[in-house]
């Protein structure tokens, strides 16, 4: 299960995003045909490549755009476990340089029986820098 949420940035230059990164496994998807499993060193992400992964155990992203000087933060608080960072960098054509893309994502799949339910919660906090 996955939210795709973009948002707007002033520029990617801008745009920092923190949250418990650091020794965390991470899919790169943007290597080889399915994917290498990684692990992220730093502890916060910035974005200066063609971008796809997804952050195994990090459910507590904040987006910092010091070109505004506001800051995003995105709050699971029950169901998502993990999360998605995307960016087409270096295309244009979608406007790469304006927006990112970080989704509230349970990547292992949840199996259910009859009747039951699973519920995915994700809340957004604005903030000043």
């Amino acid at each position: 299960a996955a939210l795709h949420s973009y948002f707007t940035v002033s520029a990617l230059e801008n745009l920092s995003i923190s949250g418990s990164f650091a020794g965390k496994e991470f899919l790169n998807k943007m290597v080889g045909d399915g994917g290498e499993m990684q692990t992220e060193d730093r502890e916060v992400i910035t974005i200066s490549e063609e971008y796809d992964r997804v952050y195994k155990g990090v459910n507590d992203p904040v987006l910092s755009d010091s070109g505004t000087g506001k800051t995003l933060t995105v709050m699971n608080t029950a169901g998502y476990e993990d999360t998605v960072i995307w960016n087409p960098y270096g295309n244009e054509g979608m406007g790469y340089n304006n927006f990112v893309c970080v989704e509230s994502v349970k990547f292992d799949p949840v199996t259910l029986e009859g009747g039951a339910s699973w519920t995915g919660d994700m809340s957004l906090k604005a903030g000043d820098i």
